[in-house]
């Protein structure tokens, strides 16, 4: 017996060590990743809060600088995302990390790559991508004790891989799978001919984000004016990086960017400028398959049975140490797309982006655009699945686009139901023009916006699109946040808009009374507190006093936070919550944690950076957006997300350019030790900016330091 048990210990062993040879990294040529980067000239400056500014002759150049300064403040996240792409982050994080691979495979991130890299991609965005590439590795080479060689070498496709596989999910490509997964979660099949149910967005986004232009005959000094505001998380793969890119190529973009993105996400050039939103209109099918009873490997469609393609996800996980091994996990395909055999039934997706690898390309043109012709003939590329456009130019143009990949789908049927897998006419294969797309252009009104809310109320008056214009297949949100009405109530509430008055309105900390969230919790304090509630009067009288304000000082706003939480906040959100005992809830909390239920709100909501920490304006929603977490030890409450990178923009009369920003921590991401850790902090949370220096002459007298990658 003692024999047959360590026969098979060897076996096992032998089995690990096969694996453990297999996927053991193998040695990189640190060497040939340093002669790999020879080739670009760069300049980098950073100025005296770090931020890089890139100078460079060629595009390439600058892309390569980008990459290497990103990686100086934030290599971890950087090669975080890289694993991510590839699919290989278990590999070097453990099992929790395998679902995230699981996706990659299932979306074909890499079938649609390795298919389009070369015939799909002009050279031009595939020299950018691997210049940032060879960016990356060579802080990797110049830094080996940060780096896993499993992400080595970078090249231009995982670049290009990462917006296949992340710009899905900005829409909530993964939220849908989650549901169909879910055998809980109600299924409905669509009949043709019966009336499509109108589309209410309730994928909200989890956060949000808003975008402000005001043209100049609404400015009073006849200046274009730009608000950008995206609400990000704080840290990790899809958090703000502020950068300036500069190149005799005529790329000239001041913005922020994400972790592995080769060029600014939003920001802005000398021409125009634009802000970026979440949109989230219904860009996901569903189909449920009739499977052959006889053979569950073949799926019904146009009255024959076809066979599903089937291969396997081969996800790599580190179990321990060096020992890794490799799960198979069967992957289904049919016409539609990916495969679901569950208990509750067969199921395919079909999703808006699937396979797309151009959208680099895309990024490129919009950061290159120096007009209003130009970025539009940029948008009409096609190639973003999702996302809102709030945008301005020197010669005082200002537009609202409500920016998507729409599917072009059969009419007569609801799309927000599951659609019936046996009829190809219902598996569509294009895409609405961008003509189709809703637009608000150069209103009367002399404002646009966008905050996550419907693009059918994009200012006030003329100019906008309505509902009767668009298919319901598109599947278009009409629902308003409350910043949305904070936006219309205060924007249309002055003839004329100083720089003052866009920052007082973006600062603004106010839950509108016309807000979903508002009304309900006015008929809540309205109503006498049933009997048997005596407990909580004090704090439901208390509760009553609030005056919809975030202020720090606020001694109403702990309670009202704590208490309405179901209500305000997207990530908790309830239907038809029961306030009181939320209210109970929120009483013993602030008296566990504050000893009273009149705290100061900033004594509750918190940034925290570090040792360091401050108390912070705003909540969930609010146009100055704070979401957070709980420190379940001190009942604080610490911003993880929500407000981040906040920039405006002007263009003078003449078109000169000029703007401010402010980050919520600093351009140092991940270094401690570095003075850039948190010192935007303060002006942050004190609602303020600093000013952006697009002159070089200006730079230099601010500059901390001046050098080259290859120095």
């Amino acid at each position: 017996m003692r024999k047959v048990v360590l026969s098979l210990l060897v076996i096992i062993a032998l089995a690990l060590l096969a694996n453990v040879l297999f996927y053991w990294p193998a040695s990189i040529d640190k060497t040939a990743l340093v002669r790999a980067a020879e080739k670009y000239q760069v300049r980098i400056i950073r100025d005296e809060f770090g931020v890089p500014h890139i100078y460079g002759k060629r595009d390439v150049d600058t892309a390569f600088g980008l990459a290497y300064a990103h990686a100086e403040d934030d290599y971890r996240t950087i090669e975080d995302v890289i694993l991510a792409t590839r699919g290989t982050l278990a590999a070097v994080k453990g099992a929790d990390a395998a679902k995230t691979d699981y996706l990659i495979q299932l979306m074909g991130v890499w079938e649609a790559v390795d298919e389009g890299y070369n015939s799909q991609i002009s050279q031009q965005t595939r020299d950018i991508a691997q210049a940032y590439a060879d960016g990356i590795n060579l802080y990797a080479a110049k830094h080996p004790e940060q780096v896993s060689n499993f992400a080595l070498p970078v090249t231009g496709k995982d670049l290009v891989a990462g917006f296949t596989f992340k710009l899905p999910l900005f829409y909530g490509f993964d939220k849908v799978l989650g549901e169909v997964l879910d055998p809980a979660t109600p299924r409905r099949l669509a009949i043709h001919g019966e009336q499509a149910l109108q589309f209410t967005g309730k994928q909200q986004p989890e956060m949000g984000s808003q975008g402000v232009a005001i043209a100049p005959h609404r400015s009073s000094d006849g200046k274009t004016r730009l608000l950008i505001n995206s609400h990000q998380p704080l840290t990790g793969p899809v958090a703000w990086y502020e950068a300036r890119v500069h190149s005799d190529e005529g790329w000239d973009m001041a913005g922020s960017t994400f972790p592995g993105a080769p060029i600014i996400l939003h920001g802005h050039n000398p021409f125009l400028g634009w802000s970026n939103t979440v949109n989230k209109p219904d860009l996901v099918d569903v189909y449920q398959l009739q499977l052959n009873p006889e053979n569950d490997n073949q799926y019904w469609l146009d009255g024959e049975w076809k066979a599903l393609e089937q291969r396997d996800a081969n996800i790599v996980v580190k179990l321990f140490g060096p020992i890794r091994w490799t799960f198979k996990e069967p992957l289904y395909f049919s016409a539609h797309g990916p495969v679901f055999k569950l208990e509750h039934g067969a199921f395919a997706l079909r999703w808006a982006g699937m396979g797309e690898t151009r959208t680099l390309e895309q990024y490129i043109a919009l950061n290159k655009a120096t007009s209003q012709t130009e970025f539009e003939a940029a948008l009409a590329m096609g190639t973003q699945p999702s996302i809102n456009y709030v945008y301005a130019d020197a010669k005082g143009n200002i537009a609202h686009y409500y920016n998507a990949m729409f599917p072009s789908r059969v009419e007569g049927w609801d799309w927000q139901s599951d659609l019936p897998g046996d009829r190809s006419e219902l598996i569509w294969q294009k895409y609405l023009p961008f003509s189709a797309v809703p637009k608000t252009v150069n209103p009367p009104s002399g404002f646009v916006f966008n905050a996550n809310n419907t693009p059918f109320v994009s200012s006030v008056g003329e100019g906008q699109p309505t509902p009767e214009q668009f298919s319901q297949t598109m599947g278009i949100e009409t629902e308003m946040t409350n910043r949305a009405h904070r936006l219309i109530r205060i924007l249309n509430s002055s003839e004329k808009l100083s720089k003052a008055d866009l920052q007082r309105i973006k600062y603004d900390l106010t839950y509108d009374i016309e807000s979903e969230g508002m009304l309900s919790f006015q008929d809540f304090i309205r109503a006498p507190l049933p009997a048997g509630n005596e407990d909580i009067g004090e704090a439901f009288n208390w509760l009553s006093q609030w005056d919809h304000q975030t202020n720090t000082e606020n001694p109403h706003a702990a309670l009202a936070m704590l208490t309405l939480e179901p209500l305000l906040d997207f990530r908790h959100r309830e239907d038809n919550p029961d306030l009181i005992e939320s209210l109970r809830k929120a009483q013993q909390y602030l008296l566990k944690h504050f000893g009273r239920i009149d705290p100061g709100y900033g004594e509750l909501n918190r940034l925290k950076r570090g040792q360091q920490e401050w108390a912070i304006d705003g909540g969930p929603d609010t146009l100055r957006a704070i979401y957070t977490e709980t420190d379940e030890q001190t009942g604080k409450r610490y911003a993880v997300a929500g407000d981040s990178y906040i920039m405006f923009v002007e263009w003078d009369k003449d078109g000169g350019v000029s703007s401010s920003s402010v980050h919520n921590f600093g351009s140092a991401t991940l270094d401690e030790n570095s003075v850039h850790f948190a010192d935007q902090s303060p002006l942050f949370v004190g609602m303020k900016e600093k000013p952006v220096r697009l002159e070089i002459d200006d730079l230099l007298q601010h500059a901390t330091r001046d050098y080259s990658p290859l120095d």
